[in-house]
């Protein structure tokens, strides 16, 4: 077991090698890549896996491109009466959920602007889990909107 553990963790690494290397190698994808990388918690991994889904899905606009994530919001109600807490729909690819998670806790914690927005989520009585959600879709609308514009992150 532990070996096939440890293949499969072998395999994983060169497998994102080689995607990174083709990355680098390429110029437009490693001037995207370089600039999804300027947002402060944004790393190797998920700048790749934000480059994926930016690349398969051009020519989407913000709402398309929450809605693929999975992180766009639902809102549930039975008549007038009966009304539910508003949830993510899951309906996207649960894996671009997973991989912006970390990066999104460490950017409330090193991006000046992701962490007035989930300070203020905070303040304004939001659970922790709704304003890390929130986040991520902002990390995730700001590197659309880098991407499709072709701009630098401005951090000021």
């Amino acid at each position: 077991m532990k070996k096939d553990l440890k293949r499969a963790k072998k395999l994983e690494d060169k497998l994102f090698n080689d995607i990174l290397e083709y990355v680098k190698q390429n110029q437009n994808l490693k001037e995207d890549y370089q600039r999804l990388l300027t947002i402060s918690g944004v790393g190797d991994k998920t700048a790749i896996a934000l480059l994926t889904l930016f690349k398969t899905y051009q020519g989407t606009n913000r709402a398309q491109i929450t809605a693929l994530a999975g992180l766009d919001p639902v809102r549930r109600e039975s008549g007038t009466s009966v009304k539910y807490k508003v949830k993510i729909s899951k309906n996207g690819k649960g894996i671009y959920r997973k991989i912006f998670y970390l990066p999104t806790i460490c950017a409330t914690v090193h991006n000046q602007k992701i962490r007035v927005f989930y300070q203020r989520l905070l303040a304004n009585h939001k659970t922790k889990k709704l304003a890390i959600i929130a986040s991520m879709r902002k990390i995730l609308l700001v590197a659309h909107a880098m991407y499709r514009d072709k701009t630098e992150y401005v951090t000021a």
